[in-house]
């Protein structure tokens, strides 16, 4: 799961440190403190208060959208970021971070429409942000734009080119939509450039799946599953791996990872 927490100092320095920053600055340390510790409720109550005094702080505004979406919120922290982006002057890098969160909200209650118009802001204010070219590539996937999907993994790709995460996306992103030779390439590039990497025989298994090679999806499944996948529970939902779905071997294979 993506975490919007952001960096920050212990609570304790923090606390000492805030005796000498202006009320609003030492609000959002604070919060943004017991945003790192894990206690996003003290975090917004913190925000809150620093927002009593500047309601159209920025920071602050940024903050409590962050400590809203670790609450599951999604709908408050979307409200904090719109205001954050309003307040915004047309320079201020919290209007990446809010939009970035913004985007990530949208997300969690399904508005790809707001997301995908989000990233693409992101992407037009740096056209070399590899992360917001990923996450727009995703998007686009996930409503089964492949050609908005392609143009945008491909970029990441040729900014981030060794990126496991840059490489997997392409790899899927080339699978779903027919081009399976190069879906191949990618997939074995990620076994070259980290060997131990689950994602690349993962992947080779999606083709294989796709080109309606049961034996070769499978064992590749097999050899991904023995890497350790990071999320082996979402296996036997991933769309691509259909094809496998009724084969009692692909069921022992889903048990085998959540073991």
């Amino acid at each position: 799961m993506i975490s919007l927490r952001s960096l920050a100092l212990p609570l304790s320095l923090a606390l000492v440190t805030s005796a000498c920053l202006e009320p609003a600055t030492e609000h959002r340390v604070r919060a943004n403190a017991y945003l790192r510790g894990g206690d996003a409720q003290k975090a917004l109550d913190e925000v809150d208060v620093g927002l009593g005094k500047r309601p159209k702080d920025v920071s602050l505004l940024v903050m409590r959208g962050k400590a809203l979406f670790e609450l599951t919120r999604y709908g408050d922290a979307r409200a904090a970021y719109r205001d954050a982006i309003a307040a915004s002057p047309a320079q201020d890098r919290s209007l990446s971070e809010a939009r970035l969160g913004l985007a990530m909200a949208a997300l969690r209650e399904n508005d790809t429409a707001e997301a995908r118009r989000e990233f693409e802001v992101l992407v037009k204010l740096d056209e070399k942000d590899a992360d917001a070219r990923l996450n727009l590539a995703r998007v686009c996937l996930q409503v089964k734009d492949v050609a908005c999907a392609l143009e945008h993994a491909e970029v990441a790709a040729r900014v981030r080119g060794s990126s496991e995460d840059v490489l997997f996306t392409l790899g899927r992103i080339y699978t779903a939509s027919g081009k399976l030779d190069e879906a191949e390439k990618t997939f074995a590039h990620i076994a070259e450039v980290i060997p131990n990497a689950s994602s690349a025989p993962y992947g080779l298994a999606l083709v294989a799946a796709k080109r309606g090679d049961k034996d070769g999806a499978l064992a590749k499944l097999d050899e991904a599953v023995a890497k350790k996948l990071p999320h082996p529970d979402k296996l036997a939902e991933d769309p691509l791996l259909a094809p496998l779905a009724e084969d009692a071997r692909f069921k022992a294979l889903v048990e085998k990872a959540k073991r």
